[in-house]
């Protein structure tokens, strides 16, 4: 006891097709969930080269961000590259997201969750100014930072989701039961 186990890292398996396309109401509540909610929990993989979290390093680290959707359902991120998170996505760009509505439940486990899972990658030019647009739009009180220069935008590329609906309404949807 009392020793730390090394952490070692699965291989990287891509995401496995969905047998048949998820039901119309948990592909419309995942939907829902994605364009309701301005905010979600990121959760990248602790980086080896982040200096003061190099003990943690393969640790999935969660942090709160916004979120916009650009017009194919793709979260869209404004990052710091001073951020944890940050660094993590520069050396491993699997990323997942939590969408959720559970505030004001008096069991916020009956409110739906959205995990969404994918990987993420900072967007430059015409891109990163088409991102700009849509998440401006989304967040307007972002226009104070945007523009500094340590800040970028980043999409993510959507692999699967998992949708919990409430009891018993549990689906796995594909990237393509998320494109809008």
């Amino acid at each position: 006891m009392g020793g730390v186990t090394p952490v070692t890292m699965p291989p990287d398996i891509p995401p496995q097709p969905a047998a048949a396309s998820a039901p119309a109401e948990a592909r419309q509540t995942a939907l829902d969930l994605l364009a309701s909610r301005p905010q979600a929990t990121l959760t990248t993989l602790v980086a080896g080269s982040a200096d003061d979290a190099t003990a943690m390093a393969g640790w999935p680290y969660p942090s709160l961000v916004l979120v916009a959707l650009d017009g194919g359902g793709r979260p869209l991120l404004l990052l710091s590259e001073l951020a944890l998170h940050t660094r993590n996505l520069r050396q491993d760009g699997r990323a997942a997201l939590l969408f959720e509505d559970t505030a004001g439940r008096e069991n916020p486990l009956t409110g739906p969750r959205l995990s969404v899972m994918g990987r993420a990658e900072a967007l430059a030019g015409e891109a990163a100014e088409a991102a700009r647009a849509v998440y401006l739009d989304r967040h307007p009180g972002a226009a104070l930072y945007a523009d500094f220069p340590d800040f970028r935008f980043w999409r993510m590329e959507i692999a699967q989701a998992h949708l919990v609906a409430g009891f018993g309404r549990i689906h796995w949807l594909s990237a393509a039961d998320l494109t809008v």
